[in-house]
């Protein structure tokens, strides 16, 4: 009799740790968050994108930061079909991001070496652009279901 009170106390207790780690936000919860998050990455891109200028080696930078910002943005407890167009959204981008990254370095002083590089790397982004509009476009669609602004963080247009 002496043990078995312990040992009920230690299963409540694991019980409740892991029913407290499986515990997603419920949907309205999870919306406000995503929403919260979503305008505090579009306000530092805004500012990212204002303090970038012409370095194409600063904006290669830029993206993979963006990229990096978004990916981060909480999607637990989402209604599946926000979720899945998030989802998707983040594949394009990381493909985009890939580009950027494989991007040689070049120097604007250049004109030639520059021209080259994107002579090169455009219509592989001219592509990839035209994966991400359609994905932008039902992002931004179905964030207005959920009372979303998507614009500044669905690079459609």
């Amino acid at each position: 009799m002496k043990h078995l009170r312990p040992t009920v106390l230690l299963l409540a207790a694991t019980s409740l740790a892991f029913s407290a780690c499986n515990n997603n936000p419920d949907e309205k919860t999870a919306v406000a968050n995503f929403k919260t998050e979503v305008e505090t990455v579009g306000k530092w891109i805004d500012e990212k994108q204002q303090t970038a200028g012409q370095d194409p080696a600063a904006a290669a930078t830029m993206v993979g930061e963006i990229i990096a910002k978004l990916k981060g943005i909480k999607t637990e407890g989402l209604p599946a079909d926000l979720k899945g167009a998030w989802d998707e959204m983040g594949v394009v981008m990381t493909e985009m991001g890939e580009l950027f990254k494989s991007m040689p370095k070049i120097d604007a002083s250049k004109p030639e070496e520059m021209s080259k590089v994107m002579g090169e790397f455009m219509p592989k982004m001219m592509a990839i652009q035209a994966k991400v509009e359609p994905v932008a476009k039902k992002l931004e669609e179905i964030g207005k279901k959920y009372g979303l602004d998507m614009t500044k963080v669905a690079p459609g247009k």
